[in-house]
């Protein structure tokens, strides 16, 4: 049953003051969310609809506090205030906040101390709502009974009526202060009829951005080849990463390939949910929602796993009950452990272990022991396997040319992944080896492009993954001497502060002289620890190509008095200015 959303019903309101009428109220203004939450609550459980926070404060007064399906977009602002708000006159409100990631991190706070009962992530399916409605609802409930069974006072006095009913005054102001805080819109309207508002039209998509927002819209997340959104996201990236619509759309994405994931989970769709784990792990999303996700998938697999091995061996109890009167104790302890041997065979682990574990105590120690080695021989073999794809995906890698990105799907993620199964694999040394060579070719070229920053990056990589060699070795020194002679050449001084000792006067070129020409001359030069001045370079000129030569040839003679650090002297970067004019 739906309630009315108009917000002049007051004997309405009235009358849920003293029942249970109010049951969910969901704040939103998006519809198909909406219609979501009341295909996943259905006909049992009343839902009221406000789509602002002014029209929670009216149901929550006048009616007994329930639940608030808060959808974060909906208020145009954090959250958190309103929230904390509600909750601090309201404790017993259960509140559910749906929304995105970035929702969920404003909010990790208020999650994390219980104030916000359950997060979810938007799009959701009618089941994904139904789990978490039903959860919501059954802490309600609990909550109800605990106050149901808490002793009531004898007798309530009229000053205790009166705090109540100030609190319920004191509530309505609040939230009316809350909503006033979250609706500054309301504040400006004077001020938006003064000044006309210009409309200007969005910018024209791009045709590779219209093609992946079709796709999108489409939810073609992945699929067909070449035309799902994923990839057209992708390569408009590769054309312009600063492109923040293509951003905005792989973001978008992203958190779409992760609902899917996380509905699949909910379900126990176990199959479809890791191949959306992976899906959206190669489409770059952070590892530690991946991370969080695949240990999901795991605690469900074993979950499985586990009941399975209680049902196989219930069930071998069973036969052999059934069959004790026409079957020996050797026969039954043969049949396990023919059927664990087909286990191993269809490479069903689990089961096979089920088997053996149904086996244990009416089959020969020996025969038990024989076929505990075919099953760990067999999990070593499908390791082992396991290990050589991940050498030859590393391998197809390095030949990409895909050394450390995508950060999941590059050399250095199968070999690192590969060696953690297998460190004594005899393949894995040489892929080692040919990733470590390849990151120290890139830091050379680098250096040699004078992009130190980047050098030292591709240097750390070979660290990280545990290589040294003496090419790494020598290519770190030769970054450390580049780096420290860039830094000696940018720091200049100026000649006025040494000593000059000695100084020969330059020589006014004849054809300048001829021409009335006159200038100067700005050069960058060492002052030597002994004085002396070397590795002259014009920084600047007035009248190039005139007076350089002339003043190079002078300023080579001069001496200074060097530089001293610690007492000691130290060679110097100098900028001087050589003046050429002629006599009046």
């Amino acid at each position: 049953m739906l309630a009315p959303e108009e917000d002049g019903d007051l004997d309405l309101l009235r009358f849920s003051l003293a029942s249970d009428i109010v049951e969910l109220v969901v704040l939103t203004d998006d519809e198909p969310f909406l219609q979501t939450m009341r295909d996943a609550v259905g006909e049992t459980r009343r839902v009221w609809h406000v789509p602002t926070s002014d029209k929670v404060g009216d149901l929550l007064v006048a009616g007994e506090v329930g639940i608030l399906v808060l959808d974060a977009p909906a208020l145009h602002a954090s959250a958190a205030p309103f929230i904390g708000q509600i909750k601090r006159q309201f404790p017993d409100l259960v509140v559910v906040v749906a929304g995105n990631r970035d929702d969920e991190t404003s909010l990790a706070g208020l999650i994390s101390a219980g104030i916000v009962y359950r997060f979810i992530h938007k799009p959701m399916s009618p089941a994904r709502a139904r789990l978490f409605a039903d959860a919501a609802v059954k802490r309600f409930e609990e909550q109800r009974r605990r106050v149901a069974q808490t002793p009531p006072a004898a007798h309530t006095t009229m000053a205790t009526r009166g705090l109540l009913i100030g609190g319920v005054i004191g509530a309505l102001a609040l939230i009316l202060a809350v909503t006033w805080a979250l609706h500054p819109e309301s504040q400006e309207d004077s001020a938006s009829q003064r000044a006309p508002v210009i409309v200007k039209p969005p910018p024209a998509l791009s045709p590779l951005l219209a093609q992946a927002a079709a796709a999108l819209t489409a939810n073609r997340l992945t699929e067909p080849s070449g035309d799902n959104a994923l990839e057209l996201y992708g390569r408009e990236l590769a054309r312009d990463p600063l492109d923040a619509a293509a951003r905005a759309g792989l973001a978008e994405v992203r958190e779409r390939l992760l609902a899917r994931a996380e509905n699949a989970l909910l379900e126990e769709r176990l199959d479809e949910a890791a191949g959306a784990i992976e899906t959206a792990r190669k489409s770059g999303v952070e590892s530690g929602r991946i991370a969080f996700l695949t240990a999901q998938l795991a605690k469900s697999r074993e979950q499985i796993k586990a009941a399975q091995a209680r049902a196989a061996k219930s069930e071998a109890k069973d036969d052999a009950g059934s069959a004790a009167a026409q079957d020996t104790e050797q026969s039954l302890a043969m049949r396990l452990l023919t059927e664990a041997r087909g286990a191993i065979d269809r490479r069903d682990f689990p089961n096979a272990a089920a088997r053996l574990e149904a086996a244990n105590g009416i089959a020969a120690p020996a025969n038990i022991e024989v076929v505990q080695q075919l099953l760990q021989s067999a999990r070593l073999s499908a390791e082992t396997d396991s290990v050589q794809q991940l050498l030859k995906t590393a391998n197809e890698r390095l030949q990409q040319d895909r050394l450390i990105q995508p950060a999941n799907d590059s050399a250095k993620y199968y070999l690192l992944t590969a060696r953690g199964l297998d460190p004594a694999n005899t393949g894995l040394a040489a892929a080692m080896q040919d990733l470590g060579a390849r990151l120290i070719a890139k830091a050379r070229r680098a250096l040699a492009l004078a992009q130190f920053e980047a050098a030292r990056s591709w240097l750390d990589e070979t660290t990280a993954i545990g290589f040294s060699s003496p090419d790494a070795t020598a290519a770190l020194q030769d970054l450390d001497r580049a780096v420290a002679k860039q830094k000696f050449l940018s720091d200049v001084v100026s000649a006025s502060d040494l000593t000059l000792l000695k100084s020969v006067q330059p020589k006014y070129p004849q054809k300048a002289e001829l021409n009335k020409v006159q200038g100067w001359v700005e050069l960058d030069f060492t002052v030597a620890a002994t004085g002396e001045v070397m590795d002259i370079a014009v920084h600047a000129a007035n009248a190039p190509g005139v007076f350089e030569e002339a003043a190079i040839s002078a300023l080579s003679q001069w001496r200074y008095q060097p530089m001293l650090r610690d007492a000691k002297p130290v060679p110097q970067r100098v900028r001087i200015r050589i003046r050429f004019s002629l006599a009046p």
